[in-house]
C-alpha cells in the first residue's frame, strides 16, 4: 500500500512539473511595473505595509497570484490586480522578483563596498509641504492629511505625483474635487475595486484632510507631445458632433477651475486620462456634475479621445 501511494505521489509530482510554466525574469520585469507602485521597482518595498518580493521563491509568488485570481487568498487590493493576470504572467514575475536581491542583502552590499542602496536610489526624494496655514482657505487640515496619506503613496506618489500611469496625479488638485471623488467612491457613485476598499473606513474630517494636503502639493507638468487635431477640440470643440469645447471647464492650461468643482487636467498621464473619457462615454463612470462629461464623451470618436488626451498631456 505504502509503495502505491509513494508511486501516485511520484507521478502526481511529474505531471505538476511537467505542467509548471517557466518564467522569463526579463519580460516579468516589463511586468513588474504594476507591483513597483506597492513592493518597490525591484520587490523591496518603501512602504511598511506591503511585503518584499526580491529573493522570495518564485513557485511561493506564483502560487499567491493564482490564489488571489481564483479568490482562494483574499486581498481588495491583489484581486483586481491578479485578475487579468496569465499563467505565463505569474511565472515571468515570479521569476523576476525571486532573482532581485533582498533588502537585508543589499544593506550588507552596502556595508561592504560603502555604495548607496539601490533602492534609496528607486525611492527619491520629495519636497513636500506640510504648513498648516492653509486651515484658513481649506475645511481640512494639511499637516493630518500628510499624516493620512501614506497609504495613498504607493499608487498616487508622496506628494501627490504618480509614477504609475493608470493611478491620477492628486497634487494640486483641487481640495473640493478631491473630497468629493473620495466621497463618491465611499458611496460607490464612483466605482473602483481599488479605491472602495480605500475609502471605506474614511470619515468626511479624512477626506477634507487628504484634500487639503494634495491640493498644496506641486503638480508637475505634462510631458506628452502635442496634438494639433487635439488642440482644436480642446478650445473650439466640435460643433458637428456637439462636443463643447474642454477650456470652458478646465481652463486654458488644463488646471481646472476649483470653484466649480472641475477638475485639473495637467500633468496627467495618457493611460489615466483616456480610461476616464473612454469610462464617461461607455457609462461605467457617472459622477459628473448633471451628466456633463458623460453627454460630451459619448459624441467622441476613438480618434478624438486618442489626440484629445495626446494634446492634454501636453499641458503644462
Amino acid at each position: 500500500m505504502k509503495k502505491i501511494i509513494f508511486t501516485l505521489l511520484l507521478t502526481v509530482g511529474a505531471i505538476s512539473a511537467a505542467n509548471a510554466v517557466e518564467g522569463d525574469a526579463d519580460a516579468g520585469k516589463a511586468k513588474a511595473a504594476m507591483c513597483g507602485a506597492c513592493h518597490g521597482a525591484t520587490g523591496v518595498t518603501p512602504n511598511p505595509v506591503y511585503p518584499d518580493l526580491a529573493g522570495q521563491h518564485a513557485a511561493y509568488i506564483v502560487k499567491q497570484l493564482a490564489d488571489f485570481k481564483s479568490g482562494t487568498r483574499t486581498d481588495m487590493m491583489m484581486a483586481p490586480m491578479a485578475a487579468g493576470l496569465s499563467d505565463q504572467d505569474m511565472a515571468d514575475l515570479g521569476a523576476f522578483f525571486a532573482s532581485q536581491k533582498r533588502a537585508s542583502e543589499r544593506t550588507e552590499a552596502v556595508a561592504e563596498t560603502g555604495a548607496a542602496p539601490a533602492v534609496a536610489a528607486e525611492a527619491g526624494s520629495v519636497e513636500l509641504v506640510s504648513s498648516t496655514a492653509a486651515k484658513a482657505i481649506y475645511a481640512g487640515d494639511v499637516k493630518s492629511g500628510q499624516d493620512k496619506s501614506v497609504m495613498c503613496a504607493s499608487c498616487h506618489g508622496a506628494d501627490g505625483n504618480s509614477l504609475v500611469p493608470i493611478y491620477p496625479s492628486l497634487a494640486g488638485q483641487s481640495a473640493s474635487y478631491l473630497t468629493k471623488q473620495l466621497a463618491d467612491f465611499k458611496s460607490g457613485d464612483r466605482k473602483d475595486p481599488v479605491m472602495a476598499g480605500m475609502v471605506a473606513a474614511l470619515s468626511e474630517k479624512d477626506m477634507q484632510d487628504l484634500g487639503a494636503f494634495f491640493a498644496v502639493q506641486a503638480a508637475k507638468a505634462g510631458t506628452g507631445e502635442s496634438s494639433t487635431i487635439g488642440q482644436k477640440l480642446y478650445f473650439g470643440g466640435d460643433a458637428k458632433k456637439g462636443v463643447t469645447a474642454c477650456i470652458a471647464c478646465h481652463g486654458v492650461k488644463g488646471k481646472g477651475m476649483a470653484q466649480a468643482g472641475f477638475p485639473a487636467l495637467a500633468g496627467q498621464s495618457a493611460d489615466y486620462l483616456s480610461k476616464q473619457l473612454a469610462s464617461f462615454r461607455d457609462g461605467s463612470r457617472g459622477n459628473d456634475k448633471n451628466e456633463m462629461m458623460r453627454n460630451i464623451a459619448i459624441k467622441l470618436s476613438d480618434n478624438d479621445i486618442k489626440e484629445l488626451v495626446q494634446y492634454m498631456t501636453s499641458l503644462k
